[in-house]
């Protein structure tokens, strides 16, 4: 008997969406992050909290919490006195480019704001991820209010209220100075 074969479907042709096509807003050249260079007087300073708080974690035999102290004392130190290297940031309409190797689309990020940290003009982006929650790019003043105008047609304007780490920090700092907030360069004394 012979048997019925069905007859191949009809292909319809596929529907051509537009691609939209990546244009580049605004590129500018910072440093990957802060820096500040610290004198003597707070280096001293702090390794004198060190030793004080590393003697009480001593006696209450907290070794490794000694340690991680004085492994934090020293990142801190390295990264105080090796000065960041400059990238290049740039922003398109997919997205904002940090460096050359990380993208991040305007999908996963909800919205900016901006800070000064160091005299230096920070763009900080919250984004949908849990890593990393919160990108930092410093920015040239130059460019601040170009930036301004195109992130608004892409993210909402809204400062971040301070959270825990950050109220603890300030309050720190102010209770427990480790430099001179009037002086901007170390002192020195000439010899004659």
């Amino acid at each position: 008997m012979p048997t019925k074969t069905a007859p191949p479907p009809q292909t319809q042709p596929l529907e051509v969406l537009p691609v939209r096509e990546e244009k580049v807003l605004i590129t500018w050249t910072a440093p990957e992050r802060t820096f500040k260079t610290r004198d003597k007087e707070f280096w001293v300073t702090a390794i004198a909290i060190l030793i004080l708080v590393s003697v009480i974690l001593f006696f209450v035999k907290e070794f490794f919490l000694i340690l991680a102290l004085m492994a934090l004392i020293f990142l801190y130190y390295v990264l105080s006195t090796v000065p960041p290297g400059n990238i290049q940031n740039k922003i398109t309409t997919k997205g904002i480019y940090v460096g050359s190797t990380h993208c991040y689309n305007w999908d996963f990020l909800k919205r900016y704001w901006f800070k000064t940290q160091f005299d230096q003009t920070i763009l900080s982006l919250e984004t949908k991820i849990n890593f990393p929650r919160v990108i930092s790019l410093i920015i040239p003043l130059k460019y601040r209010k170009k930036i301004e105008k195109i992130m608004n047609k892409y993210l909402p304007y809204e400062e971040s209220p301070p959270g825990f780490v950050d109220k603890l920090t300030a309050w720190t700092i102010n209770r427990l100075p480790l430099e001179d907030k009037n002086s901007t360069s170390p002192k020195k004394s000439e010899k004659k």
